[in-house]
């Protein structure tokens, strides 16, 4: 298979001209602030931006039956259950990879002989800078020792994979991160492969810090230009 071009990109794809940069909010999860800006075509405005202090991490996991391991809990925002592959928001200090398989102890109480990333997301890029991790685990076995945070009421539950499939074409299972692992799956096992680009491979396995993303390294500097 030959080399996948590059999507063509404009010669100056950035219209904005910050003019402001001003913090609204700020907590241990989440910081929100608003730039004021003024666009080529002469517009001026407002855009709120929201900056996640986590990173999305989420494993596809499968044990010898070519299930999925998922996860039932309440979703407080939805106000409602979820059934979701293993996930969690990753601490500064952690690399995607050490938070999964943390995570994957925690909600699980499971370890992975093999891993390997399977995707890379951006998931609400319109509003905010949050952008996620999926990886992919087999070789399964019990792990000791984790409990999951303490206002967690965790169910888990295998399901085969084809059935999940299933689920999210019809709607029952919705989480962003448990379908894009789901299809991502899928398109490998239909014969759709490509190496993730070297730009977003290592970044798995590298702490936010070193190696951020544009959108998530301006927070440290709000200074307009």
């Amino acid at each position: 298979m030959s080399k996948l071009p590059p999507l063509p990109d404009p010669e100056h794809p950035n219209p904005y001209t910050v003019t402001n940069r001003e913090m609204v909010f700020e907590s241990p999860w989440i910081r929100l602030r608003e730039d004021r800006f003024r666009h080529r075509k002469g517009v001026e405005g407002r855009y709120p931006i929201c900056g996640f202090r986590r990173t999305a991490c989420g494993v596809l996991a499968l044990d010898d039956q070519d299930r999925v391991v998922l996860v039932g809990q309440w979703r407080y925002p939805l106000e409602q259950y979820s059934w979701e592959i293993v996930e969690g928001g990753g601490e500064e200090h952690e690399s995607p990879f050490e938070c999964i398989q943390r995570e994957l102890g925690e909600e699980a109480n499971l370890q992975a002989g093999l891993w390997e990333p399977l995707a890379y997301s951006n998931l609400s890029n319109s509003s905010t800078d949050e952008e996620a991790f999926l990886f992919l685990a087999s070789d399964l076995s019990a792990a000791q020792g984790h409990e999951p945070d303490a206002e967690e009421e965790l169910r888990v539950h295998h399901e085969p994979f084809a059935t999940c499939l299933r689920r999210v074409l019809s709607g029952e299972i919705a989480d962003g991160l448990t379908v894009i692992a789901l299809l991502a799956l899928q398109a490998r096992r239909s014969g759709v492969s490509e190496p993730l680009l070297p730009a977003f491979a290592e970044r798995f396995f590298q702490r936010p810090a070193e190696h951020p993303s544009s959108g998530r390294a301006r927070w440290s500097n709000l200074e307009t230009p």
